[in-house]
């Protein structure tokens, strides 16, 4: 332990460890009474910290679960795979199953400014501090060259996430049980006013039936699918969209790559405030989701098309999209998921 901290425990206020910053300018700070002593620890700069009052707020405030009676998953071991959740009842579409915290957090400049002999002390400090360690050393690992157990934990269970108006690496310790789909049957949100993130069913997900998320952008065709899932994960996927045929997943590809452009076009035609191009170039957008089976996401292209429609002075098209949207985002989650569904009731009251 270094000297940048003092040894009187008032002096480490808000946090209940003393920081360890291992003789860098990084440094782990931990609060074990956060989640019912489940705690959260962050890795960053102690300037950083002492800049982010709000984030220290939600960090060193105690919060206490609600016992769940009954969770609607239970985590099975997978041949092959390690450890999944799958569903103990039936999941609704919309439905938000599954919130959580997280146990770690950490800038993601840190790993790159700190040598890693530095970078594994930070991290071994700020997991075992935690009062659920054991569960987050006990997470999946991808390294077959034997990286250190922390190390390798961070890197193959973590999220990028905004918080503080920085980016950073974080870890939720019930999520990371969750594998990947390319065409999952769930989704996440996180939520920086709670520092929550939150599991969605994007379909119906019957009792029994494994819980997936996408690991990557939605999207991607097959072959950058595989390559960044392997570079990052180590896993070569054999969810049912790549274990189609040769000719279902070319078709898939073109839709994809297509779907990729038409995004592009409409991000031009608005920039040239061309909104008539948006519109048309975004309603092929919808139609190429709907083939692909990316359904899901429709009710924010639904919303993007109302915003358009309403930039284009028709309001009646405006309100017809904003419908479609409310629908859509409130069969997803509603509200409690997505911000801009008071904003689209209040479209439908304009006259």
């Amino acid at each position: 332990m270094d000297d940048k901290v003092g040894l009187d425990p008032s002096s480490w206020a808000p946090w209940t460890h003393r920081p360890y910053c291992a003789e860098t300018p990084y440094c782990a700070f931990t609060n074990s009474m956060f989640r019912g002593n489940n705690g959260v620890s962050i890795i960053t700069t102690s300037e950083i910290a002492a800049s982010s009052p709000e984030l220290l707020a939600k960090l060193t405030t105690p919060i206490v679960e609600t016992a769940s009676v009954e969770f609607p998953y239970t985590v099975r071991d997978i041949p092959g795979k390690g450890k999944g959740l799958f569903a103990a009842r039936r999941i609704a579409r919309g439905e938000v199953f599954l919130e959580d915290y997280p146990s770690v957090l950490a800038d993601v400049e840190f790993p790159g400014r700190v040598r890693r002999d530095q970078g594994q002390l930070l991290l071994q400090r700020a997991i075992e501090q935690l009062g659920q360690a054991e569960e987050v050393l006990s997470l999946a690992r991808s390294s077959t060259a034997g990286a250190p157990v922390q190390e390798d934990v961070m890197r193959t269970n973590t999220f990028g996430i905004t918080l503080g108006e920085r980016s950073r690496m974080a870890l939720f310790p019930k999520i990371s049980r969750i594998n990947h789909a390319c065409s999952p049957n769930a989704f996440t949100r996180f939520a920086e006013s709670t520092i929550v993130n939150k599991v969605i069913a994007f379909r119906d997900i019957e009792p029994g039936e494994e819980i997936t998320i996408s690991y990557l952008e939605v999207g991607l065709p097959s072959q950058e699918r595989q390559r960044a899932l392997h570079n990052r994960w180590g896993f070569q996927c054999t969810c049912e969209l790549c274990s189609a045929s040769a000719g279902e997943i070319a078709a898939s590809d073109r839709r994809r790559e297509r779907i990729r452009a038409v995004r592009q076009e409409v991000l031009e035609h608005v920039q040239r405030r061309d909104f008539n191009s948006a519109i048309k170039a975004n309603e092929e957008l919808v139609d190429l989701i709907v083939k692909e089976k990316m359904a899901p996401h429709l009710g924010e292209h639904y919303e993007v098309l109302a915003r358009l429609y309403l930039a284009a002075t028709d309001l009646k098209s405006a309100k017809k999209y904003a419908q479609l949207a409310l629908v859509d985002l409130e069969a997803n989650g509603g509200s409690t998921v997505y911000d801009s569904v008071e904003e689209l009731r209040q479209l439908l009251e304009w006259r």
